[in-house]
């Protein structure tokens, strides 16, 4: 299970993620040209949001994980026991979530950013304004398209 909270921050890293300083809910335009302070500032923006959104965030990301069976034989976990999954992949992301863990996988993520990623973090951006549930099911689709490369 732990891989599937790693794998889940590498794929914020394709996101454009970084971390503004102030409020989570920040939603200033950002353009494609995003420098990696900027790329890492969405990214700690984004988890944070995460964060705050866990019981919403954590299923999303396991239902999307299983609908796509990344990492593989998740699919199968789900079927069998979904609630447990769910529970461990909390478990992992309450200490994957904090502060210094989050800045070090953003960090890693940003020096990584490519054109194509960056485009991806607009729609980034306009989730982390929108509440826990809209946040989870607005992430999911971008989460989605990474996990399916």
């Amino acid at each position: 299970m732990k891989a599937l909270l790693v794998l889940s921050l590498a794929l914020f890293t394709h996101l454009g993620c970084s971390s503004h300083e102030g409020s989570p809910t920040a939603t200033a335009p950002k353009s494609v040209e995003a420098s990696p302070a900027d790329d890492k500032a969405l990214c700690v923006q984004v988890f944070t949001r995460a964060r705050t959104c866990t019981d919403d965030y954590i299923p999303a990301l396991v239902d999307s994980r299983a609908k796509l069976d990344q990492p593989p034989g998740i699919a199968a976990q789900v079927k069998a026991d979904r609630a447990a999954v769910v529970a461990t992949a909390k478990q992992e992301w309450a200490d994957d979530s904090q502060d210094a863990k989050i800045s070090a996988n953003c960090d890693q993520m940003s020096a990584k950013m490519t054109g194509d990623d960056r485009a991806q973090a607009n729609a980034a951006r306009d989730c982390i304004a929108k509440d826990c549930p809209a946040f989870a099911a607005c992430i999911t689709p971008i989460f989605e398209k990474h996990l399916a490369k």
